[in-house]
C-alpha cells in the first residue's frame, strides 16, 4: 500500500538488499496478496499502511496477516491511533506493529526485524512439519538430556517446546521454553510442570494436559507464587472454566514470575511416542501476556464505559432521587462485582449522613450504617475530610472502624468517595468487595461520585425552586372558597410543567356589601415571577375597586388602567357579581378578551353565556379607551355558570385545538340534567379530567376552572359558611 513518498524513501534500503518495494493502492494490495495463495503459503511480504488511512483495522483484517508470510506496519497519527490500538486483539501481535508517523526514521530497522521474523517463522514451520513427520514415521531421532534432547529440530523454534513424561515431569525443552519458565539443567529435569504455576491452577492444568491428579502438598520452584485472579474471563486458576480459551482456542494459564511480573501462557499439548515406544507429551507454550492484558484492558474500559453510561442514565432519569440512587448502586455492584454499594446523603441541618440507597449481594448491612454523624466512623470522616479513602486490606485497617462487620462479611476492599460539588458536601459513596477492586474501577468511582453529587445538588435546587414557586403561587389563589347562600362554588387549578414555574392563571371569590359576591377567573400573559406580580396587581385592584362599586362597568376599566400605568403584560378576565339576595340568583357578567363562560341550565341545555348576551371587551391592558359591556342573567336551582382559561381549548398542539362549544358538549354528555349532588364540584372534575385525558403529555398551558351552581336554599342560607377550595386534580 502507498505510504507516501517519505515512507517509500525509507524503504529504499530494502530494495538494495534484494527486496522488491512497490507502492500500491488498498485494492491492489488485496488483489496481489490474495493471488499469492492462502495465509502461510504466500510470498513473504511486508505491508506498510500509510498514515492517511483513518481506520486501518478493516484493511488489516482483510489482508489476513500471518507470522509465516505477511507482516503489517501501520503508520499512526493522532487521528487513527486509538482505532489502531485494537489491532493486537484481532491479529497476532507479532504480525502487526504500529509506528507513529513522527518516528518514520525507525521504519527501516522495524521492517528488517519483521522480515527476519517472517524468515524465522517459516523455518520453524518447516522444522515443525519435519518433526511431526519424523514422529509419525517412528524414525530415530538423536537426543540428549535436558534442552539438547529435542535436538536441532525444535531447539531454535520461536515457540516454547517442552517434552513431558506421563507424570507431567520435564524431560526436555528448547531455548524458548527455558526463557519462559526459567529452566536450567540439571535441576529442572524431572520436575513436574504444574510446579511452575500457582497451587489453585495445578489440578486443572494436570487435567488439561492429561496427567494424573496433582499432589496437593507439591510446591513449585523457588521464585514463583500464586497470581490471585486470572485474566479477564478466566477462573481463579487462570484457566477458562470450560477448559478452552476464547473462541475455542487453547486455554490461558497465569503465573507470576520471580520478579513479580504476571505472565500468561497458552499451552497446547499433543501426545507423542518416542522411538522406544514410550508415551510422552509435547507441549507448545506461547507467551500471550501482552494480548491478554490488552484484551483485559479493553474489557475493563468497555465495562467502565457501560457503568458510567448506566449511572448517567440513572441520575438523569425522571424519578425520585432515592430511586435514581438505588439504580446507581445496583449498577456499581453489578459491574464491579462488589458485595455492597451504598450512598449516604448529608443532612446539613443535623450534620448526619443518612443511608439513602444501598445494593447488597450476599451481605447484610450493619444497622449502625443507617445514620452516621459527620466526622464519626469511616463514612463520617470521609465526608468531613472531603477526601476519598481506598484500601484492598479492609480487614485490620485501623481507618475502617467497623471491623466486626467487615470480618463477618469477609470484605477485603473498601473504596469511599465524598460527594462534593460547588464546594458543598452532599454525602458519601462507598463500595465494598470480597476481592481487590480493579484500578480502573477505583478510578471510575471518582467520576461516578461527581455525577451523583451533581444529581443530589440538582435535586436540592429543584426542591428549593419548587418551594419558592409554591410560596409565590399560593397567595395568588384563595385558600378557601366562600359558600354564598343558594350558590355552590368549586374550582380546580393545575399549573403547566413540573411545578417549578409560576403559572399565569388565577381565580378569586370574595364577599361584597349587600349579600353579594364577586367571582373572577383570569389569565395573565407570561409565567414566572413577572406573571405573579401582574396577578397580584389584578387581584388587589379587583378587590379595591369592587369595594367602591362592584359593577363590571366600573371595576374592569380600573383594572385596565392599572395595568397600563404599570406597563404590565395584558390579562384576560371573566368577572361576575353574584347577588344572592335575589330570587332567582342574579349574575352581572363581563368578559375582557376571555373565553366565553358556559351557561348550563337545569334541563341540560348549554350555551356560551357571553355570546348569548351579545359580546365582550378586549383583554385588559391592551388598548386605550376600551369598553367592557356587562350583561345580566338569572340562575335558578340546577343552573350553572362555568368560567375557564384558554388551556382547556388551546392547551395542546395547534392541530388539536378545541372550540368552547366542545366543552359545552362534554358537559352535556357527562352530566345529567337537574341540580344533582355537588353540581359545581362535578362540573370542574369532568372538565379537568377531560382536558388532561385529551392533552396528556402534549399539554402546554395552565388549567383553571371555576363553576358557580345555583342550589336550593336551606333555612334561608348562611353566608358565613366556607369550605376548602381544592387546587389539585381529583
Amino acid at each position: 500500500m502507498r505510504a507516501g513518498a517519505e515512507a517509500e524513501a525509507c524503504l529504499s534500503g530494502l530494495a538494495e538488499a534484494g527486496a522488491e518495494v512497490v507502492g500500491v493502492s488498498a485494492g491492489q494490495a488485496l488483489d496481489l496478496l490474495g493471488a499469492d495463495g492462502p495465509p502461510g503459503g504466500r510470498r513473504p511480504t511486508l505491508v506498510v499502511l500509510g498514515a492517511e488511512l483513518p481506520a486501518p483495522v478493516g484493511l488489516v483484517h482483510a489482508l489476513r496477516p500471518d507470522p509465516r508470510d505477511l507482516a503489517v506496519v501501520v503508520l499512526t497519527t493522532p487521528r487513527n491511533q486509538e482505532r489502531a490500538a485494537a489491532l493486537p486483539l484481532l491479529v497476532p501481535a507479532r504480525s502487526v506493529c504500529a509506528l507513529p508517523y513522527d518516528r518514520l526514521a525507525d521504519l527501516p530497522v522495524l521492517a528488517r526485524r519483521l522480515m527476519e521474523q517472517i524468515d524465522r517463522e517459516r523455518a520453524y514451520a518447516a522444522t515443525q512439519a519435519a518433526v511431526q513427520q519424523s514422529l509419525a514415521s517412528g524414525g530415530p531421532a538423536p537426543r540428549q538430556p535436558g534442552r539438547h534432547l529435542l535436538g536441532a529440530i525444535l531447539g531454535q523454534a520461536l515457540t516454547g517446546a517442552l517434552l513431558l513424561d506421563p507424570g507431567l515431569r520435564l524431560v526436555a525443552w528448547n531455548h524458548r521454553a527455558a526463557g519462559l519458565f526459567g529452566l536450567e539443567e540439571p535441576g529442572s529435569i524431572g520436575r513436574p510442570l504444574d510446579g511452575w504455576f500457582p497451587a489453585e491452577a495445578r489440578e486443572r492444568l494436570r487435567a488439561y494436559l492429561g496427567g494424573p491428579p496433582a499432589d496437593a502438598a507439591r510446591t513449585g520452584p523457588a521464585g514463583t507464587r500464586a497470581s490471585g485472579t486470572g485474566p479477564s474471563g478466566t477462573g481463579p486458576s487462570g484457566t477458562h472454566a470450560s477448559g478452552t480459551g476464547p473462541s475455542g482456542t487453547d486455554p490461558d494459564f497465569t503465573r507470576v514470575t520471580g520478579d513479580g511480573t504476571e505472565q500468561v501462557l497458552r499451552l497446547s499439548p499433543q501426545p507423542v511416542t518416542d522411538p522406544g515406544g514410550a508415551e510422552q507429551i509435547l507441549v507448545l507454550a506461547e507467551d500471550v501476556t501482552e494480548a491478554v492484558q490488552a484484551r483485559r484492558a479493553l474489557a475493563e474500559r468497555t465495562g467502565q464505559a457501560l457503568l458510567s453510561g448506566e449511572v448517567a442514565a440513572a441520575v438523569t432519569a425522571d424519578e425520585p432521587l432515592e430511586q435514581r440512587l438505588r439504580r446507581c448502586v445496583q449498577a456499581l455492584v453489578g459491574h464491579l462485582d462488589g458485595a455492597v454499594a451504598a450512598v449516604w446523603i448529608l443532612d446539613p441541618q443535623t450534620g448526619t449522613l443518612r443511608l439513602s440507597a444501598d445494593a447488597v449481594r450476599g451481605a447484610v448491612l450493619d444497622d449502625r450504617c443507617a445514620r452516621v454523624p459527620l466526622g464519626e466512623s469511616t463514612i463520617g470522616r470521609i465526608a468531613a475530610a472531603r477526601r476519598p479513602y481506598v484500601t484492598s486490606e479492609a480487614i485490620g485497617d485501623p481507618h475502617v472502624e467497623e471491623q466486626d462487620w467487615v470480618r463477618r462479611e469477609s470484605l477485603t476492599a473498601f473504596a469511599g468517595h465524598p460527594l462534593v460539588t460547588q464546594g458543598q458536601v452532599m454525602g458519601v459513596l462507598a463500595v465494598l468487595a470480597r476481592h481487590r477492586l480493579p484500578d480502573t474501577g477505583v478510578r471510575a468511582l471518582a467520576g461516578i461520585a461527581d455525577q451523583i453529587a451533581v444529581a443530589v445538588h440538582r435535586d436540592r435546587l429543584l426542591e428549593r425552586l419548587s418551594a419558592t414557586a409554591d410560596a409565590l403561587q399560593r397567595p395568588l389563589l384563595p385558600p378557601r372558597l366562600p359558600e354564598p347562600p343558594g350558590v355552590e362554588l368549586a374550582a380546580r387549578y393545575r399549573p403547566y410543567g413540573d411545578g417549578l414555574q409560576i403559572g399565569g392563571d388565577f381565580y378569586d371569590a370574595f364577599p361584597l356589601p349587600g349579600d353579594r359576591w364577586a367571582v373572577a377567573l383570569g389569565d395573565v400573559c407570561g409565567k414566572g415571577p413577572a406573571a405573579a406580580a401582574v396577578t397580584g396587581l389584578v387581584r388587589h385592584t379587583l378587590w379595591a375597586a369592587a369595594q367602591q362599586d362592584a359593577d363590571p362597568g366600573h371595576v374592569l376599566p380600573l383594572v385596565h388602567r392599572a395595568l397600563r400605568r404599570e406597563n404590565s403584560p395584558f390579562c384576560t378576565l371573566a368577572y361576575a357579581v353574584v347577588d344572592c339576595s335575589a330570587e332567582p340568583v342574579r349574575v352581572r357578567l363581563a368578559c375582557a378578551g376571555h373565553p366565553s363562560p358556559i351557561l348550563r341550565r337545569a334541563d341540560g341545555a348549554v350555551a356560551m353565556a357571553v355570546e348569548a348576551l351579545d359580546g365582550y371587551g378586549p383583554a385588559l391592558g391592551l388598548f386605550d379607551g376600551a369598553h367592557y359591556p356587562a350583561h345580566s342573567l338569572d340562575l335558578r336551582p340546577g343552573d350553572s355558570l362555568v368560567l375557564y382559561t384558554d388551556g382547556f381549548v388551546e392547551g395542546g398542539a395547534s392541530h388539536r385545538q378545541r372550540r368552547p362549544d366542545d366543552l359545552a358538549v362534554t358537559l352535556a354528555a357527562h352530566l345529567p340534567p337537574g341540580p344533582g349532588d355537588r353540581p359545581a364540584d362535578r362540573i370542574v372534575e369532568v372538565l379537568m379530567a377531560d382536558a388532561l385525558n385529551r392533552w396528556g403529555e402534549g399539554l402546554r398551558d395552565d388549567l383553571a376552572v371555576l363553576a358557580l351552581a345555583a342550589v336550593p336554599r336551606a333555612d334561608g342560607g348562611q353566608a358565613d359558611r366556607a369550605r376548602t377550595a381544592s387546587s389539585a386534580v381529583s
